[in-house]
Formats: structure tokens, C-alpha cells, sequence
């Protein structure tokens, strides 16, 4: 199995961490709001932040794929 974000998709779960990290951390509303403008500035979806987060999403994933389907062939049938 092969999963692969796009940009959009990447942006989308970046945006949902980032929204609640930002709600459930203990930070100022002035802090709060310096993520907020970092994640609209920095982080736009057509910008090469973003590019490279979601390759490095995409890379982990597949890591983490491979990982799993590793651990199932190491794993006696008896269980």
C-alpha cells in the first residue's frame, strides 16, 4: 500500500496540529497570534515550506509503511 499526500492535504493536517496546538498550549494571545501569522505567511500552500514539509511527511509515511509491513512478515502465524 502506498499513501502520498498532496500539498493541499499536507497544508490541511499542518494547519489542523498547528490550530490545536496553539489552542491547547499554555501560550499569550500574542504568542497564539505569532502562529497564526507564521502558518499564513510562511506556511502557504503554494510556497516551498510547504513543498518540503510535505515531502518530508511523505518520506515518513512511507518509512513507516515499509516498518509496518516489515514487522507483519517477522510475526509468527501461532498468535
Amino acid at each position: 500500500m502506498k499513501v502520498e499526500l498532496d500539498i493541499d492535504e499536507a497544508w490541511d493536517l499542518m494547519s489542523l496540529v498547528v490550530a490545536r496546538l496553539a489552542k491547547d498550549a499554555s501560550l499569550s494571545d500574542s504568542d497564539r497570534a505569532k502562529v497564526r501569522r507564521w502558518r499564513s505567511s510562511t506556511m502557504r500552500p503554494e510556497g516551498d515550506a510547504m513543498r518540503l514539509l510535505t515531502g518530508k511527511l511523505n518520506e515518513d509515511l512511507a518509512m513507516a509503511m515499509e516498518r509496518k509491513k516489515r514487522s507483519q512478515i517477522r510475526r509468527p502465524d501461532w498468535r
